[in-house]
């Protein structure tokens, strides 16, 4: 007798898998997509009827993408761009799934599990590697280094609003303070000093949020300043890439400014729709590289992709219509993070803070590199934005 799942059920397992695929395995995590986006059409075809997606959020992915189609119709290399596209939608697809199919306590709390344990395993991942491997820079499960500390940037806040989390058992929520410990090593281990930079105006902006933790974070975050400070000199790598951090002739710097600059320079030739999504490669390595640039394409070497910045990286490719619709974005989330952030206050749930913070912290880093568009980063940050939002009304119905 053929067994009946709800496709509910099967959605909530597709994001329990997402949860804990995303961070370590890109492949694991297309399955998942896949296999929702399967679940979902055979529904459809079968009933007709589309789950209860939310319309605001909906009407505001359409417009983005709207514009996306049109900067892709004018590309350099309309297929290129094209391809770009359909794989930036696909990337919604984990905040689309978490907002509507975690709908429960027992549910959220199987989510919140999955991500703990895939965050200490990419974090021993990187320990390891550093520690056992020797190498120079830890990466864990996230391809580069630089990805890494964007990971670390978004498990901090998520492994703080867990082990804060009463719905929790105490184990559940001793390990997340784990994973929060571990995150801090990992970050510094990366060695992403955009990552480091981005960490220390997050706490910034959190004590500017919540006032009654300022005395409570200041404590602390003098604590690891010292703590930072001490493995530093202890550690000539930490040194030398502190040092990097001001040094105008560091080839990764200076490197970047020229990049920085070849960018205005598309945009100022292209400023309405620039050349089209995944072509700044082209157009940089071919047209625009600066004469004074040593990282060109050779045999050994294939060339920047972006311009590490995300800002000039949407001018770039985009013009002021991709510049536009990417600030509107993510404007639209820091609103929608915020309003949840206030709605919250009064129950003591800080879902929307933390969703808040973590985009923030992406959003910081990007200002030296470029992070917003990569797979395995916007997957992990999508899939934790709908796990916040979804986890509003759960915690709230629990604390009336």
């Amino acid at each position: 007798m053929p067994i009946k799942i709800s496709l509910d059920a099967a959605m909530y397992c597709v994001v329990l898998l997402m949860a804990f695929a995303v961070p370590l395995s890109t492949a694991a995590a297309s399955i998942a997509v896949g296999a929702g986006t399967l679940f979902i059409a055979v529904k459809y075809f079968r009933t007709r009827e589309m789950p209860p997606f939310d319309a605001e959020l909906l009407e505001v992915l359409a417009v983005y993408i709207v514009c996306q189609i049109f900067i892709a119709a004018t590309s350099w290399d309309v297929a290129i761009s094209f391809r770009e596209v359909v794989g930036e939608i696909h990337r919604f697809f984990p905040l689309i799934f978490a907002m509507t199919f975690i709908k429960n306590r027992e549910q959220l709390c199987g989510i919140l599990i999955a991500t703990i344990l895939a965050s200490l395993i990419n974090e021993a991942a990187g320990i390891f590697q550093y520690f056992v491997l020797g190498e120079p820079r830890a990466f864990g499960f996230n391809h580069t280094p630089t990805f890494y500390g964007s990971f670390m940037l978004m498990q901090l806040p998520m492994m703080i609003f867990i082990a804060r989390l009463k719905i929790l058992s105490p184990i559940w929520r001793r390990l997340a303070m784990v994973a929060v410990i571990f995150s801090l090593i990992c970050l510094v281990l990366s060695m992403t000093r955009g990552a480091w930079l981005a960490f220390i105006m997050v706490v910034v902006i959190f004590v500017l949020l919540e006032k009654k933790y300022r005395r409570v974070t200041a404590k602390i975050f003098a604590g690891l300043t010292i703590i930072f400070l001490v493995v530093t000199m202890m550690s000539p790598r930490l040194q030398d890439r502190l040092l990097t951090l001001t040094d105008a002739n560091f080839r990764s710097n200076s490197e970047r400014i020229l990049m920085w600059e070849s960018a205005l320079k598309i945009f100022r030739d292209y400023p309405i729709y620039g050349v089209g999504q995944k072509i700044f490669f082209t157009a940089y390595n071919e047209y625009y590289i600066s004469h004074d640039a040593k990282e060109r394409p050779s045999t050994d070497r294939r060339g920047h992709t972006h311009p590490h910045n995300n800002l000039l990286h949407r001018a770039s490719e985009g013009g002021l219509i991709g510049l536009a619709s990417f600030i509107g974005l993510y404007a639209y989330f820091f609103w929608k993070f915020y309003m949840q952030f206030r709605r919250e206050r009064k129950f003591s749930i800080c879902a929307g803070l933390t969703a808040f913070l973590i985009l923030a912290g992406l959003q910081l880093e990007g200002l030296t590199d470029t992070n917003m568009n990569q797979v395995p980063i916007m997957r992990e940050f999508w899939l934790l934005a709908g796990t916040l939002i979804a986890a509003e009304h759960i915690l709230k119905q629990r604390a009336t």
